[in-house]
């Protein structure tokens, strides 16, 4: 179907067969969908009011509620109250594969990022994470940005690092740069290897608000601590993405070491949940 640049998207452009013996609520979402999966309607765009598509359709309100309640359970929409109904990102593919920054890994891919830092300072950590990063004093730099890809955020994420390397980064450069970058060119260092553990969570509402999701969401909660050459923790990172944003793969093989499957409590590197995960703000 070829459609003219620019104009707007109308449920008037499909049709579908109200005599198949198919629920209408199910014709009108396939018919949706099918406009979502054709690029004739986009990540982000809004849908028409329930109303509207109701009369377009020639069904009730009712029907059209029921058709849009089964794309978003599919992923495929999200509503926002007072707001509208939007059609909803794609799931992005993180690869688990060598070990590099996730400007990197979105470079990649084609897409656009852009790095928003929320706050940065220095603080004292709990226990659990003095003990994490192999501190000597409580006192360590925090670092919180919130990472956009095709201008939606998508990871809102905390780095640790120890104190006297976080107060001599120009963190103004974050916004263009990876960390690792900086880590090299502000202070020398080499990044070496990682520990990464991710695992199931549900946000916040702070962290919500910041991802744009609803309190309460699946999440996914990513634990990385960093080593340098001389194999010294350098980055504690913490990173949360809504459950339906991404997906995580791996290309595996016969003759190498699968991925582990662990019980969460065996995990030393699982974060301190008691620590709020944004503490500050410049």
């Amino acid at each position: 179907m070829n459609i003219s640049p620019g104009l707007p998207w109308s449920p008037q452009r499909i049709s579908f067969n109200r005599n198949d013996g198919t629920p209408k609520y199910v014709a009108i979402s396939r018919a949706i969908a099918s406009a979502i999966v054709e690029h004739e309607l986009t990540s982000g765009e809004s849908l028409p009011s329930q109303k509207e598509l109701a009369e377009s359709f020639g069904v009730t309100v009712m029907t059209v509620r029921q058709a849009i309640q089964v794309l978003i359970e599919q992923g495929l929409l999200s509503a926002e109250q007072g707001k509208g109904t939007y059609v909803s990102g794609r799931p992005y593919r993180l690869p688990l594969g060598p070990l590099s920054s996730f400007a990197a890994q979105i470079e990649a891919s084609g897409r656009t990022l852009r790095t928003e830092v929320l706050g940065y300072a220095a603080i004292e950590v709990s226990p659990i994470e003095q003990a994490r990063m192999g501190l000597r004093t409580p006192e360590a730099f925090e670092l919180v940005r919130l990472r956009f890809v095709d201008r939606e955020p998508l990871v809102l994420q905390t780095s640790l690092l120890p104190r006297e390397i976080g107060i001599g980064l120009d963190i103004a450069a974050l916004k263009t740069r990876s960390l690792y970058d900086l880590l090299y060119s502000d202070a020398g260092i080499r990044i070496e290897r990682a520990t990464e553990t991710i695992q199931a969570t549900n946000l916040d509402a702070e962290s919500a608000d910041l991802l744009r999701k609803k309190a309460g969401d699946a999440a996914l909660l990513s634990s990385r601590l960093t080593f340098s050459i001389e194999g010294h923790t350098v980055v504690d990172d913490r990173a949360l993405t809504a459950g339906n944003s991404v997906v995580v793969s791996a290309d595996r093989r016969a003759d190498e070491p699968g991925l582990p499957l662990r019980p969460s409590r065996d995990v030393a590197s699982v974060p301190d949940v008691s620590v709020p995960f944004v503490r500050g703000r410049r």
